[in-house]
């Protein structure tokens, strides 16, 4: 795992040391850099695999191909054995290796084969051609910079700003989809004329033009010949997915330092320890994360399943007096981002690494076996859409009487999703402001001009991407194409390289990801029960608790925290002065929302965490 950067049309060695010590991070153990004539490359290195010869950047047997990688190809051992027996000759034992020969053999068409998480940058001197790449599923970030012909990319956008030609001007764009998203929606960011490579895409830069291409769609999953061969019985499917799991896991499992597992108390984390223990000998170590109240906290779960593997386990308490670290802690995403599990994500990263080098996760679990419970809103909204409106206006009120603990904003999104399409419905529960409160909200002119854009528009063009009648499958691959690589996989990719740590996600094996998507959705949720096909397969493998336990994971009690400890960042960050000094959001409204909030009678903890969030973004990074 490491930190890449670099330039196009610009040749400045300066630069280049300055964009490697923004992201020292990412790599502590190494550094390196390239220069030519037209490009310069350069990289921070976690040690992983081939601890001595693999130092970047690596070249091809006579120098005129050279990369700078970040990330693991977990097939490299096989693609090395094809390409000696096509005549290439290798000088280190690394993975990096294997993909410049790759690209000697395959050009722009290498990525296909690769199986794992990467970013890279590949210079063909001879082409004078560049060619950067994300992995399909965007586990691994790269952001670029282009102006005239000059690019300049790395791992993360605060070895961009090193460019001082760069001026740090907010997208206002971003910044209206931030408010409904808690995070920048690919391919913009938070700043002007910077980008995100999107998930299976590469960028190609030669003779002076700028290309970039899609290698790589969740919809091309559906377009395979073999559906019936593969989906005949439950049972077959079954065994065949939970076979795919221990081979992405044997994979995942290639390494020169020790692994461990973050353990959530969850069915994924489980089921990845229950696995490992079928196909290791070696004693696993899992680490957990917790909270003071119990009601929060799924850490005697995670006990549970450490217990019965016998699992060489470690828990971590975090509390609010932990919020010393917060301002460091959102640093290091570079723009706002308010997913408020980065903040135990970020805890036990930097506790696990006192042991470990690498960590496997259970993230992308969710999404390829259906478990968020917005699935279940889904499926409950398909079933009430069937009945006239007047029937269904009736269901709707029934439910909401009948969950009396539901607060006025959670009621008025039940309402407000069976008044829209499925497809919006399904996005209005990631909803953080909605389009409305936006109005209440924004002051500034060119957020004002940006009213009449909805920015659920974006998210709802995906579902016209996928020609199928099974929506909960339909809403599966939307948010594998959009809520997975901006959020979740975010999270976990700067929280752990904060600390060093690499992170690896086993379920979010393109293989695996590909079998599973194409699993009619009656396998992952059964009436309401989510993960269907995963609990079956697991029942006689994990304890009951984990079977059929409720969802928590590594999710902070905002709501509740908010009305305590949190009382006093509202004070600190979104004062009078402070909304006024900046002039993009009305006062008035942000303190209504507190005051509603502090004294019990809703919940907008999401809503001021968010303005928090882009609060001590800009100090950082605006002024």
């Amino acid at each position: 795992m490491c930190g890449i950067c670099g330039a196009y049309n610009i040749i400045d060695k300066d630069l280049l040391k300055s964009m490697c010590n923004a992201i020292e991070h990412r790599g502590p153990d190494d550094e390196g850099h390239y220069i030519g004539a037209d490009v310069m490359l350069g990289m921070r290195r976690l040690k992983i695999i081939d601890l001595y010869t693999g130092n970047q950047p690596i070249y091809n047997e006579d120098g005129t191909i050279v990369i700078v990688y970040n990330g693991e190809i977990y097939n490299f051992l096989e693609i090395r054995k094809f390409l000696e027996q096509n005549g290439h000759t290798f000088k280190t034992n690394t993975d990096t290796e294997v993909i410049v020969h790759l690209y000697e053999e395959l050009g722009d068409r290498a990525v296909e084969r690769l199986r794992g998480m990467f970013a890279f940058a590949l210079w063909d001197s001879s082409k004078k051609r560049l060619l950067l790449a994300r992995d399909r599923i965007g586990i691994k970030p790269l952001y670029y910079y282009c102006n005239d012909g000059t690019v300049i990319f790395a791992s993360e956008l605060k070895a961009i700003l090193r460019y001082e030609k760069i001026k740090k001007r907010i997208n206002f764009n971003a910044l209206h989809d931030y408010l409904t998203f808690m995070y920048v929606p690919a391919p913009d960011t938070i700043f002007r004329d910077i980008y995100k490579l999107e998930q299976g895409h590469i960028l190609v830069c030669e003779n002076g033009n700028i290309e970039i291409k899609k290698y790589w769609d969740v919809n091309a999953c559906f377009h395979h010949d073999d559906l019936e061969d593969l989906f005949k019985d439950e049972a077959s499917i079954g065994e065949k997915m939970y076979e795919l799991v221990k081979e992405s896991l044997r994979l995942h499992l290639i390494s020169d330092v020790p692994v461990g597992v973050f353990l959530s108390g969850g069915l994924d984390s489980g089921t990845i320890v229950a696995a490992l223990s079928e196909i290791s000998n070696n004693p696993i170590n899992t680490f957990s994360v917790g909270f003071p109240d119990e009601r929060d906290s799924e850490i005697a779960l995670a006990g549970v399943v450490a217990k019965r593997f016998n699992t060489v386990h470690h828990e971590y308490i975090v509390n609010p007096a932990s919020m010393g670290d917060l301002q460091k802690i959102l640093y290091f995403f570079d723009e706002p981002f308010a997913d408020s599990s980065a903040i135990p994500t970020y805890y036990v990263s930097r506790y696990a690494r006192e042991s470990v080098a690498v960590a496997l996760s259970g993230d992308g679990g969710d999404e390829i076996f259906g478990g968020y419970g917005n699935y279940k809103a889904d499926k409950i909204g398909l079933f009430l859409r069937k009945f006239p409106a007047v029937v269904r206006n009736k269901l709707t009120r029934f439910i909401v009487k009948a969950i009396p603990a539901l607060d006025t904003a959670k009621v008025g999104k039940i309402l407000d999703a069976l008044r829209t399409t499925p497809e919006r419905a399904h996005i209005l529960w990631l909803n953080c402001f909605s389009e409305d409160s936006k109005r209440e909200l924004y002051v500034e002119n060119h957020l004002m001009r940006l009213l009449d854009r909805n920015s659920m528009d974006r998210y709802s063009s995906f579902f016209n991407e996928f020609d199928m009648n099974d929506f909960i499958n339909k809403c599966i691959c939307v948010d594998i194409k959009t809520v997975l690589p901006n959020d979740y996989l975010t999270k976990i990719d700067r929280m752990s390289m904060a600390n060093s740590l690499e992170v690896r996600v086993p379920f979010l094996d393109h293989k695996l990801l590909e079998f599973a998507v194409r699993m009619s959705s009656k396998y992952k949720l059964r009436g309401l029960t989510t993960k269907y096909l995963l609990r079956k397969i697991m029942k006689d493998k994990l304890p009951k608790e984990i079977i059929t336990g409720r969802k928590k994971g590594f999710t902070l009690p905002l709501a509740s925290w908010f009305r305590e400890d949190f009382s006093a960042l509202v004070n600190e960050f979104l004062s009078k002065d402070i909304i006024q000094k900046r002039g993009y959001f009305n006062f008035t409204f942000i303190k209504n929302l507190a005051d509603v909030h502090l004294a019990g009678k809703g919940d907008n903890s999401k809503l001021l965490w968010a303005l928090i969030c882009f609060e001590i973004w800009h100090r950082k990074f605006i002024g």
